[in-house]
């Protein structure tokens, strides 16, 4: 039977009209202080400490928390349908255990390998920070398996050897992200969901031919090649990874996504992995708003609402961290 989306639309409008406005965001980033901006967040509905001076990495745990709870609220509303919409709410834990997994290899302390991640209900606050303290991908992987998660069986043959590839271990997680997605949203019987889904496998393929350009590996990079795109096939995933920078990388990787709006944003932002992420992400949101207008009763709002949550975070973190170091928050850098 086709899934019918018409009463988690409409919620999730409602939830949507809490997000943060331009102008309310406007208005945060000038407050004179952290102190200022603890009140505002309260305001806003964010739980804040009470008492004690503010800190940034206090109103950062704030708006995870309400990250958070959201997604759980959109969660409990699926319902059944969770399965189904796989892609978003398996793609913010994908996310994470990427965190943690380049966080292992690049000994990065627990705080750095859970900023900006929103828990979920497969992986709350309390199990992040446990995965975070792991000193080894093999114990992420592990772990994960004794959890029962299936991220930690795709990823315990490579993460237990003595010299994981992080490339290989990327891989892997994506590639048990993707065959999850795909099934639930083909199970949906959703072409809008189906598209979603095929267009995220696009992006991330897209993703890997940047960190590959200008490098040289001993194994081919087509092993690194995600099956279930639309839009950019292998052969052009292998140019694309074979170009000597990831500017002309991100050229060739233009050329194969148009006419689609997401191919100028490959090109532009080619020399700036953070930039690009967060332009691709805006782009995707712009895209999906269109979508929930010509097909308002599809799982398009649901989509665009959780990839506007994400955006929130960026925002609010960013902001955070320019009240603290007292610039604009542009130019804040955002650990």
């Amino acid at each position: 039977m086709k899934a019918r989306w018409e009463d988690l639309t409409a919620r999730t409008r409602g939830l949507a009209t809490h997000l943060v406005t331009p102008v309310q965001l406007e208005a945060l980033a000038r407050a004179p202080d952290l102190d200022s901006l603890r009140d505002a967040f309260r305001a806003l509905g964010l739980l804040v400490p009470e008492a004690g001076t503010a800190t940034a990495e206090q109103l950062e745990l704030s708006v995870r928390r309400a990250a958070a709870a959201r997604l759980r609220t959109l969660t409990r509303w699926a319902g059944a349908r969770k399965a189904l919409l796989a892609v978003v709410f398996e793609d913010e834990d994908r996310r994470s255990l990427r965190a943690m997994l380049r966080g292992a290899v690049q000994g990065a302390t627990p705080e750095e390998r859970l900023g900006g991640l929103i828990p979920t209900p497969a992986l709350p606050e309390r199990a992040l920070g446990e995965l975070a303290r792991l000193p080894t991908t093999g114990a992420v992987a592990a772990l994960l398996a004794a959890w029962g998660s299936p991220y930690g069986l795709a990823l315990l043959p490579e993460a237990a050897a003595a010299h994981p590839d992080l490339l290989t271990l990327e891989y892997r997680l994506s590639r048990a992200f993707v065959i999850r997605a795909l099934q639930g949203a083909r199970a949906a019987r959703s072409r809008q969901l189906v598209e979603f889904v095929r267009d995220t496998v696009d992006l991330e393929n897209a993703g890997t031919a940047f960190v590959l350009a200008g490098t040289e590996r001993e194994t081919s990079p087509g092993l690194a090649f995600l099956d279930g795109g639309r839009r950019l096939p292998l052969a052009a995933f292998l140019d694309a990874a074979a170009a000597p920078d990831a500017e002309e990388a991100g050229r060739r990787l233009a050329a194969a996504f148009r006419p689609d709006p997401i191919a100028a944003t490959l090109e532009h932002h080619a020399g700036d992995p953070a930039a690009l992420e967060e332009a691709i992400l805006r782009q995707r949101i712009v895209t999906l708003h269109a979508r929930a207008w010509w097909d308002p009763m599809g799982p398009a709002a649901v989509l665009g609402y959780v990839l506007r949550l994400r955006a929130e975070v960026l925002d609010l973190r960013r902001t955070i961290w320019g009240v603290a170091l007292r610039v604009p928050p542009r130019l804040a850098p955002i650990p």
